[in-house]
């Protein structure tokens, strides 16, 4: 008699979960039945994934997969927008604003290709101001060069910032300051869980540096960049194809980029005072009028504030005991 142990699975589909990979399988592992073997090794070669084909004979699809990265997935990633793709034209930079108290806000949507000069474009043109609020909460984006000419900010030029590898962690490239660059304007760069792939390999190599605040929670901790391979049948299995080594920054893998200022996510309450504070009987300055518009502004975001209020407390301080 065989023991239970031994016994025979019966077939059909269902869900396997094997080290971390999700399939959706059936008997025979039909859900590939219209993607030859070689199909799927020429689509993960082509586009510089690693594998040894003698392995993948023998261990199958499962087999490829499982050592190409334990995360890999049939599926598309959250994180991996579009199948991996980016859509091309879409500008980086979702808003700039010019605020009262001569702050500047910009809302970051991600380090897509080309967007390095195009955000240094705008940083460049609001030094003048008394600060710069850059706003990568949410923001993903998989483009290493304007990672390399972001991360010049108070950095010299040529200086190594990470060492990019494929998936068996063999080395592709070594990232490198592409210019320096020197401002006046504070930074103040709000970040949260969401804040990932190139635009937290940026706030990493930014943590820490002269003029450079870090505001928020935790970021999302991920090393690896993964992408979206499209098979013959139209399926797509979203593994990793590029991991980053720091060279110079603390690593952030699976636990993230602690903030200087953390900050929840929670309503702030302190403005419940302004109405309170602003008497209608006595008129309020223009400086008072401009707080007002500012506090107002940032009134439902506790970061957006605790940015905003440090700003305000260095310009105060820069100008102290000056007339």
């Amino acid at each position: 008699m065989k023991s239970r142990k031994n016994r025979k699975k019966p077939e059909g589909t269902g869900v396997s979960f094997c080290l971390g990979l999700l399939f959706l399988i059936s008997s025979a592992c039909s859900c590939f039945a219209s993607v030859s073997l070689d199909d799927i090794l020429s689509c993960l070669e082509a586009r510089g994934v690693l594998v040894d084909r003698s392995q993948a004979v023998r261990g199958g699809i499962e087999g490829i997969l499982k050592s190409i990265d334990p995360g890999a997935f049939i599926g598309v990633d959250k994180t991996v927008p579009e199948a991996g793709k980016e859509v091309p034209g879409k500008p980086s930079v979702a808003a700039v604003e010019l605020w009262p108290e001569d702050i500047a806000y910009l809302k970051i949507e991600g380090l897509l290709k080309g967007s390095g000069p195009e955000i240094l474009d705008h940083v460049r043109a609001l030094d003048s101001k008394a600060g710069i609020i850059l706003d990568f909460r949410g923001a993903g984006g998989q483009d290493l060069d304007s990672v390399s000419h972001l991360a010049g900010i108070g950095r010299p030029s040529g200086e190594p910032l990470f060492v990019v590898t494929d998936n068996r962690d063999k080395p592709i490239s070594t990232n490198r300051v592409e210019a320096a660059v020197s401002l006046k304007a504070p930074l103040m760069v709000l970040v949260d869980d969401q804040t990932r792939l190139a635009a937290e390999a940026l706030v990493a190599l930014w943590h820490g540096r002269p003029g450079i605040m870090v505001i928020g929670s935790a970021t999302s901790g991920e090393l690896r960049f993964r992408e979206a391979l499209a098979l013959p049948d139209g399926q797509v299995i979203t593994l990793t194809t590029r991991k980053l080594h720091l060279l110079e920054a603390v690593s952030y893998e699976d636990c993230g980029i602690r903030p200087d200022v953390e900050v929840g996510r929670g309503v702030d309450a302190g403005n419940a005072m302004l109405s309170a504070t602003n008497s209608p009987a006595r008129p309020l300055s223009v400086k008072s009028e401009r707080d007002r518009e500012l506090m107002q502004r940032v009134d439902q975001d506790a970061a957006l504030r605790r940015a905003t209020d440090i700003l305000l407390g260095l310009r105060v301080l820069s100008g102290y005991g000056q007339r």
